[in-house]
């Protein structure tokens, strides 16, 4: 069940500049930047008026579903991409096939979201300890995080590839955790900071061309999506290393 971090990390590097990973990235950049123009607003602050007891602005609910709306078409857009871009990267060569766009898509979304949730609440239960608890709630905050972080890994992988449901997927990915956890916590080291390479690298090109008409902030989009797509690839490859050690 070991896996090499450093073969993770150029496999993925590679293969985020081939075809199926720039299609994904202009599919998550075109309707990212479709729901940008949808009208109105959720939720919004009235600028120039005070809060009771002279606090920030107070937030006022519009009640427009369209943001709402819209804001619930990207997740769902954007947890397919992951679903397709790990089964498509999690085979070594990285060819689409009809089942990779196909295959249980609804199972795989719904748990893949559910795994997202599950992610949440627990940050959610740390963020409470850190706001009851001070320093030491803090602490607790930071080590649940990566718990759950590292427990979480593997587990799109098995939605994915091996139509797992979330509890299942949970199960599978903490038993890689236990089994190898400085290799899993050094590989989740490496893709922060290759992540932070990368949208550092972003930033540079998304200034020099952010004011080139239409064509601007459409490279701003797909830059910011590179984390997502390089951290998917990520994900399918350490997977793939995973089906083939155990062989």
């Amino acid at each position: 069940m070991a896996f090499s971090v450093l073969t993770v990390l150029r496999q993925s590097l590679r293969r985020l500049a081939t075809g199926p990973a720039l299609l994904v990235l202009v599919a998550l950049a075109v309707v990212q930047a479709i729901a940008a123009f949808v009208p109105g607003e959720f939720v919004r602050t009235t600028p120039g008026v005070i809060g009771a007891g002279g606090g920030a602005m107070p937030v006022v609910i519009t009640g427009n579903p369209l943001p709402l709306l819209a804001s619930f078409v990207v997740a769902v857009v954007g947890v397919y991409l992951a679903l397709v871009t790990i089964r498509v990267f999690a085979g070594q060569w990285g060819i689409v096939e009809r089942d990779h766009l196909t295959h249980r898509v609804g199972f795989g979304v719904a748990n893949l979201l559910g795994v997202s949730v599950v992610l949440a609440i627990g940050l959610g239960a740390g963020a409470f300890l850190a706001i009851a608890l001070g320093l030491v709630g803090i602490a607790l905050w930071v080590v649940l995080f990566l718990v759950l972080l590292a427990a979480s890994f593997f587990a799109p992988a098995f939605v994915a590839v091996e139509d797992d449901d979330i509890l299942t997927a949970f199960r599978k990915s903490f038993g890689v955790l236990r089994r190898s956890p400085g290799r899993v916590a050094a590989l989740l080291l490496a893709l922060v900071i290759v992540n932070a390479l990368l949208q550092a690298l972003g930033g540079v090109v998304t200034d020099a061309v952010a004011s080139v008409g239409v064509v601007g902030p459409l490279v701003v989009t797909i830059v910011s999506g590179l984390g997502s797509v390089f951290l998917w690839i990520a994900i399918a490859r350490a997977y793939d290393h995973l089906e083939l050690t155990a062989v």
